[in-house]
């Protein structure tokens, strides 16, 4: 069992990523689906702060500002904290607050983002009772994207999103739009099982090189980068997203090198060639200015 013998007080960031690259390559037994995509943590982020006390019984609170998400069990930060302390065999009060900046359910992560926040400083204020290694298949076990928000930076992530390589960022500097729509993820994958027959075998080759043309431009970056930056779910999501498709032409209008939906959406995202372009873009288009962020991967 885990000691904890003071109360230790922790906070840090929940960064939102975007995917520059995003294919469905099956469907899975299990009724998941196999993806390749290139994920990229953004500046955008939560703030996640509050404290672990010693305690003679389990207890959580968690505390939403600036949302209307429920706090309770079915939260994902609320799950993370629980998930933490079976995995840890630690008995403790967690009081937990999350405030929140990243839009809900618009393809940025946000959630996971906040559950791979709880696992990381919980483990940090306990002295790191969990391997990296292992905390990455708890984060596994809450979302497919929280085992890359764990870890943050580039990464071609593979399967259900868990398995990771990494690769080097890119100097990106972005403006990100929220439409006014709301997108449902498992939705959104039940439309690409209807145009794709299940994926029975007719996966859609986006661009000659595929994922890997976008790996081996992401030094390169601008327009090399914009070249090969894919989205399938556009297919599924777009059609039914009038104000969506507006942005995405605001933004080719306003300069951008490229310009496409982050995950299942509906946000959107433009590439732009430098920081001056983007922050003259965001005050046009009315969206937020954004920039790729550093790695929270181990350092052992």
């Amino acid at each position: 069992m885990t000691l904890l013998k003071n109360a230790v007080p922790f906070r840090g960031a929940a960064y939102a990523k975007i995917n520059l690259y995003l294919n469905v390559e099956s469907r899975r037994n299990d009724g998941f689906h196999n993806i390749v995509s290139v994920m990229q943590s953004v500046s955008l982020a939560d703030e996640v702060y509050g404290e672990i006390r010693p305690s003679s019984a389990r207890a959580i609170r968690l505390r939403m500002e600036n949302s209307d998400i429920p706090a309770d069990e079915k939260n994902l930060a609320f799950r993370a904290a629980d998930a933490f302390l079976s995995a840890a065999n630690l008995t403790a009060e967690v009081d937990l607050t999350v405030v929140k900046r990243i839009p809900a359910a618009a393809g940025l992560a946000g959630g996971s983002a906040d559950a791979a926040a709880v696992l990381r400083l919980l483990n940090q204020a306990t002295g790191e009772p969990i391997p990296q290694k292992q905390l990455l298949e708890l984060a596994a076990t809450l979302g497919s994207d929280v085992p890359f928000c764990l870890v943050g930076g580039t990464r071609l992530c593979r399967g259900r999103g868990e398995r990771m390589e990494m690769l080097p960022t890119p100097a990106l500097h972005c403006v990100i739009a929220m439409p006014n729509a709301a997108v449902s993820t498992p939705a959104a994958y039940r439309r690409l099982d209807a145009l794709y027959s299940n994926f029975d075998g007719s996966v859609k080759n986006p661009c000659e090189g595929g994922e890997r043309a976008l790996v081996n431009a992401l030094k390169q970056g601008g327009e090399a980068l914009a070249k090969c930056v894919f989205n399938l779910f556009e297919e599924a999501v777009l059609p039914d997203c009038p104000d969506a498709v507006r942005l995405l032409n605001e933004m080719r209008t306003a300069g951008a090198l490229a310009a496409m939906m982050s995950g299942s959406g509906p946000s959107v995202f433009g590439i732009f060639e430098s920081r001056e372009a983007a922050e003259l873009a965001a005050k046009k288009i009315g969206g937020a200015v954004v920039f790729s962020t550093p790695s929270y991967e181990s350092k052992k």
